[in-house]
């Protein structure tokens, strides 16, 4: 999949709101296992009640979808950056009642389930603080950097839950801002996602999930 979608500003702010609700079911489906369909997604954020839905899957839907409009108010008042403060301005939506606390980095270590690696805890304000400065300042390929974005806080962890949630909306907004659309991966492909995220946290190579986003993700196009 090609990713060098450029538009207008304008046209991926409406694009992205027309397909909030696809965008929130594939990554809440692809990154989380959550059971919504499509259809209950869109129920869901329409504020009607889904009974064969529990509701602690019903609020991760709203929680999502909440992180990712206010991303959209962002890119439009043209206020994204990627810093700690906005990571946490996004995780205090998308991890509320969820993580063990959220809107602030952990303080305590955490594990990754089947994984040996464990990411970082000491200097870990430092750690992301200076991960995001790199990526902002050494990495000129837009794509590349939202992708790496995406990689970086995945593997760091500095939430206690809805990693890999924020790191996507953070993704998007650096492609938003960059003029290309935000993007989004089928659960289909589930199980090859979740193999190779795992290779890479264990081993730090990123070349396959690199290769992984290029080739099955999908823009959000009108």
């Amino acid at each position: 999949m090609n990713l060098l979608c450029s538009a207008k500003t304008n046209e991926i702010c409406k694009s992205f709101q027309a397909n909030l609700n696809h965008l929130t079911w594939c990554w809440l489906s692809l990154l989380e296992n959550n059971p919504a369909s499509l259809s209950q997604t869109a129920a869901v954020l329409e504020g009607k009640r889904c009974n064969d839905l529990n509701p602690f899957d019903a609020m991760q839907v709203k929680n999502f979808a909440s992180g990712a409009e206010f991303l959209l108010n962002l890119v439009k008042e043209q206020k994204f950056d990627l810093s700690v403060s906005l990571a946490c301005n996004l995780h205090s939506r998308v991890g509320k009642n969820e993580a063990l606390q959220w809107g602030c980095l952990r303080t305590a270590p955490v594990t990754l389930r089947n994984i040996k690696f464990c990411p970082p805890t000491a200097n870990l304000l430092q750690i992301i603080s200076n991960g995001f400065r790199y990526l902002e300042d050494c990495i000129s390929n837009p794509v590349e950097k939202a992708i790496a974005t995406f990689l970086f806080v995945a593997r760091n962890q500095p939430f206690y839950d809805a990693n890999k949630r924020t790191a996507s909306l953070l993704m998007n907004g650096l492609l938003m801002k960059s003029g290309f659309f935000a993007i989004s991966i089928h659960p289909r492909n589930t199980r090859i996602f979740h193999e190779t995220l795992g290779r890479f946290y264990e081993t730090g190579d990123a070349n396959p999930m690199f290769d992984l986003f290029l080739r099955f993700s999908q823009p959000c196009k009108l």
